[in-house]
Parts: structure tokens; C-alpha cells; sequence
């Protein structure tokens, strides 16, 4: 019952604090680049040459083949690498948010529990434009965009309810424990070669395969793919569905009863 109340409690503050939520989103994405020579630019140019060394690497490098016959590697590799990124930059940003807006940690009128959406607005823009892009390169090999299309609103939503959980985790004790940021960095790092992005996990054995689907990101990366590529839809995987999201609902359990427990605590450490 607390549990229903505290929720409730959560999204009034959300729709309280909308314009300020906004606004700090708005300010995050232009200070992020606001001492730079190009600015804004970087927010593409970085994924754009990460994706192109990647993809240079895998098809020119080691040679990797079509997954399938009928899809291009770009295609299969783009379509995966969007999902991580946008997974990457809200989790490497968010492990420090607490004290990046240490400022509003004393305010007893705002409440701190949506600070990650600050993030995840923040990110939601460059993340549509590289969605574009990647639409835009499958037509220009050939793959038109369906009405699975739209099924991406449904795995980017799940995606930042998973980020929401975890960076209540992340962000709340790393204002005790700095070494929580510098864990979560190690995690993005090996997690990006442990997600089947680049390649498939169909190439391991099959003993070995569900290991891959332990993650939840390898969730949201299929996802992806079968809403721009193979045209199946999320009803069509109800196991994978239904583990997902009970990691999603255990994440965001375990965030918030920490993140309660420990905001009082924050003006102490700050």
C-alpha cells in the first residue's frame, strides 16, 4: 500500500514540477556543450564516429558478415547501437546527479526523485535524430520503415523506466560511496561488448544463450531491431517481456525504497 502511495505521490510530483523539469532538462543539454568550440555538435558527432569506427572495425577489420541475408550489417549494427547509446549516456550521467544539482538538495519543496528525468528529457532529442538517421540509412538499403515502427515509443518507455530504477540506485548511494560512479562506468564499458550489438548471440552456443537474456538491455536492443528490421512485435515475445519487465519493477522497488531512506541524509554529505 505504501508502495501504490509513494507512486502516486511520484508522478503528482512530476506533473507539480513539469515546467522546472523541463527547463533543468533544457539547461543540462546546452551546458553539457557550452565551453566547446563546435557546442551542440558534439552531441552527434561523438555517436556518429563511435558508430563508424565500430562499424569499420567489425566489416572491414574482422570481416563480419550479414546477420541475415536480407539485412545489411550497418543496418542490424545502427539499429542496436541506438538503443545502447542512449542506455550509456543516462547511465554514465545520472550515477552523480544528486550532486550536480547539489543546490536543490535543501529545498524541501522540490522533489529530488525526478532528477533522472531531467537527464532522460535531456537525452530524449539527440536520441529521436539518431532514430532518424538510423530509419534513413535501412531505407537507403532497401528497408522501409512499417508500422512496427511505432513499437520504438514502447521500448524507449521501458528503457527509461528501467534507467529511472537504476539510477535512484546509483545516484543515492554514490553521494556516500563516490566509487558507486566509477563502478557504473565499468559497467557501461563491459556491458557494451556483453549486449549482442555487434554481433549475435546466436553465434554461441546454444547452452550459453540464455546467459545473453539475463540482460535487460539485450531486451531493448532486440527490440529495436524487430520494430526497424524484422517487423515483430513485443506481443510476440511474451517470456522476454515478462522477465524484463519484472527486472524493471524490482529495480525501481529496491531505487526507491534506498533513495527515500537516503535523501534525508543528503544535506549532511553535500
Amino acid at each position: 500500500m505504501n508502495l501504490l502511495k509513494d507512486l502516486n505521490s511520484f508522478l503528482r510530483n512530476i506533473y507539480a514540477l513539469r515546467t522546472v523539469i523541463i527547463e533543468l532538462a533544457r539547461r543540462d543539454f546546452k551546458s553539457q556543450y557550452a565551453n566547446s568550440l563546435l557546442g551542440v555538435v558534439w552531441v552527434y558527432m561523438q555517436p556518429l564516429l563511435f558508430i563508424a569506427v565500430i562499424y569499420a572495425v567489425f566489416s572491414f577489420g574482422f570481416r563480419a558478415r550479414p546477420v541475415t541475408d536480407d539485412v545489411p550489417y550497418s543496418v542490424w549494427l545502427v539499429s542496436g547501437m541506438v538503443a545502447w547509446l542512449f542506455f550509456a549516456a543516462n547511465m554514465s550521467s545520472c550515477s552523480n546527479i544528486v550532486n550536480q544539482y547539489s543546490f536543490l538538495v535543501k529545498k524541501v519543496d522540490f522533489s529530488l526523485g525526478v532528477l533522472p528525468l531531467v537527464k532522460l528529457l535531456s537525452n530524449y532529442v539527440p536520441h529521436f535524430v539518431f532514430v532518424c538517421i538510423t530509419m534513413l540509412i535501412a531505407i537507403y538499403n532497401g528497408l522501409y520503415p512499417s508500422l512496427y515502427a511505432f513499437q520504438l515509443f514502447y521500448y524507449l518507455f521501458a528503457m527509461s523506466i528501467l534507467l529511472i530504477g537504476i539510477n535512484w540506485l546509483t545516484s543515492s548511494t554514490n553521494v556516500f560511496v563516490p566509487d558507486v560512479a566509477k563502478f557504473v562506468a565499468l559497467v557501461v564499458q563491459f556491458g557494451f561488448w556483453l549486449t549482442p550489438i555487434f554481433w549475435n548471440k546466436e553465434q554461441l552456443p546454444e547452452k550459453f544463450q540464455w546467459v545473453i537474456d539475463l540482460n535487460p538491455m539485450s531486451y531493448i536492443v532486440t527490440g529495436y531491431r524487430d520494430s526497424l528490421i524484422y517487423n515483430i512485435g513485443f506481443w510476440e515475445r511474451p517470456v522476454e517481456s515478462a522477465y524484463f519487465w519484472a527486472i524493471c519493477i524490482t529495480l525501481c522497488v529496491l531505487g526507491a525504497v534506498v533513495f527515500k531512506h537516503l535523501k534525508p541524509h543528503f544535506a549532511e554529505v553535500i
